[in-house]
């Protein structure tokens, strides 16, 4: 579903039940952003026939929990086309799986009785490994999405988390999630980090923000909420 457009991007949506992934495009390259889940991999393929008859350029991750990367390998095995990711992201992809956080991370421990569910949200699921995973700069960003990209690291849900502004559109991952308000992702690695990423990408004063969970939201939307 086409979300926004300008004279040269363009802004589809990739829904799920669970996890939102996206694709921008660039004059003539198009790059997914994110892959969502192993359990979605054929509504995100049959969605992503939808609006585009022509091969995916490159797949951008924000991080590299299951539920973020868990397709990668197929997407781009499909589409023959590359993925990057943070330098933190690559030994996870590598491996098809991020560390499971133990009983005595800070957000295990406040979680309580629940705390035991943690390690087996959908993040930390297996999926299949990405070997042929490279590092996402700011040169790579560029080629594929031109001199308006800019690539910012915005850890706090995980530490290998990142984001992509593109003019008053950006791209947050996990960062934060839209459901009537805008709201902390489920699982928090570093509450410290996230409160930092927020004033960061607050403070971008964008028109656009675009979250794996929950619909698109405005910065007067998140100031508000």
């Amino acid at each position: 579903m086409l979300l926004s457009h300008n004279v040269d991007y363009q802004f589809f949506s990739i829904g799920t039940k669970i996890y939102s992934c996206y694709c921008v495009t660039y004059r003539d390259k198009a790059v997914m952003i994110d892959c969502g889940p192993l359990s979605e991999k054929e509504v995100i393929e049959k969605n992503l026939s939808k609006d585009f008859l022509f091969a995916i350029d490159a797949i951008f991750l924000t991080h590299a929990h299951g539920d973020t990367a868990g397709n990668a390998e197929y997407f781009s095995m499909l589409f023959n086309c590359p993925v990057y990711a943070s330098k933190p992201s690559l030994e996870f992809l590598k491996k098809g799986a991020y560390k499971r956080p133990g009983k005595d991370h800070p957000y295990v421990k406040r979680a309580g009785s629940a705390g035991g569910i943690v390690p087996k949200l959908p993040a930390f699921i297996p999926f299949e490994p990405c070997q042929h995973v490279e590092p996402l700069t700011k040169a790579v960003a560029e080629e594929y999405l031109g001199k308006d990209v800019q690539l910012l690291m915005t850890p706090g849900h995980s530490e290998d988390s990142i984001s992509l502004k593109i003019g008053d559109t950006v791209l947050i991952g996990d960062a934060a999630q839209y459901n009537k308000r805008v709201l902390a992702p489920v699982f928090v690695d570093n509450e410290a980090q996230l409160a930092r990423t927020w004033e960061t990408l607050i403070g971008l004063k964008c028109k656009q923000y675009l979250s794996a969970h929950g619909r698109a939201f405005s910065v007067d939307e998140w100031i508000n909420s």
